[in-house]
């Protein structure tokens, strides 16, 4: 009796053996994939800190926690697998902690609601409609690669405005300055693939470099639905940017020694090409510049964030 069931246990094991060779052999196709009508609505929470740094050493801690919703519509696939996105925010609560002082955001409804120190007030003034986002949808071309391109706001006039007010800078470069999600071939569980990318739309005495790198970290095949589990990390550097001046008033503000890393862990439907998951730890640094009426004061700024976006 023992024998046959030895045997029994051996040709699981065997199988088992097998299965899990043959997965990491398996060459896994990753790509985005669309359809006019198309929507997708992530969950999304921001938790982290910050430290502002003023001239003289002083410093004011800040905390950020946040939760909002991201919906992405396809509203045109072309036949090379492409499609045409808007992605807006319909909804978001924010609360920011400076030092001893709170502030909270509510936005829904295309309204919103402020509070300073747990006290309802008046937001401030503006035009929500003016917002890319959350008044106006961000508009772009997505590759099944993930390369995002022709990247614009949904309302001209406010394209138009933006050109008007940053006349030095080359938006039709940074349409094109993000770099492929995938690669163009399938990969085998374990492979990693990378990509460098600079562009340099305010001349190339500002270039903005930006790498990174991905790995298949895992693969399973569940009733027909494939999951991958792919673990990344990614570095941007920008030296710096020209002053640029505030519309009627006279103030300046210059943005030096920029640096944004993220390290990413994301599980994507192979199926349906979609995110289905994402955690990703952001680092970001920055020294700022800023000239009001002749006076001169500067300061940076370091960050640390925790966001996560989970699909409904």
């Amino acid at each position: 009796m023992r024998k046959p069931v030895s045997a029994l246990l051996l040709c699981l094991i065997l199988a088992l053996a097998l299965q899990t060779v043959g997965l990491a052999q398996q060459m896994v196709p990753l790509s985005f994939k669309f359809a006019p009508g198309d929507t997708v609505q992530y969950d999304v929470t921001i938790s982290g800190s910050a430290s502002l740094m003023a001239t003289g050493n002083h410093v004011t801690p800040v905390t950020i926690r946040g939760s909002a919703s991201l919906l992405q519509a396809v509203t045109q696939a072309f036949p090379d697998g492409s499609g045409r996105i808007e992605t807006r925010i319909p909804s978001g609560e924010f609360t920011i902690t400076f030092d001893k002082d709170q502030v909270k955001l509510i936005y829904a409804n295309n309204q919103v609601r402020w509070y300073a120190n747990g006290k309802e007030s008046s937001p401030p003034q503006g035009d929500l409609s003016t917002i890319p986002f959350i008044g106006t949808p961000l508009v772009y071309t997505m590759m099944p690669t993930g390369l995002v391109k022709d990247v614009a706001i949904a309302d001209p006039r406010l394209m138009n405005e933006m050109t008007k007010t940053l006349p030095q800078f080359d938006f039709a470069a940074m349409q094109s300055m993000g770099e492929s999600v995938f690669p163009d071939k399938p990969v085998a569980v374990g492979e990693t693939w990378r990509d460098t990318k600079t562009i340099a739309p305010m001349g190339p005495q500002y270039p903005i470099t930006v790498s990174s790198s991905r790995t298949l970290d895992s693969y399973t095949d569940t009733g027909g639905i494939g999951l991958a589990k792919i673990v990344g990390s990614r570095d941007a550097r920008f030296n710096g940017m020209p002053p640029t001046s505030l519309p009627g008033q006279n103030v300046s503000v210059a943005i030096s020694d920029i640096r944004h890393t993220m390290n990413s862990t994301e599980f994507f439907n192979t199926t349906s090409g979609r995110l289905m998951r994402g955690d990703y730890d952001v680092v970001f640094s920055a020294q700022v510049s800023v000239n009001a009426g002749g006076q001169q004061k500067g300061g940076g700024i370091q960050a640390r964030l925790r966001v996560n976006v989970q699909s409904r």
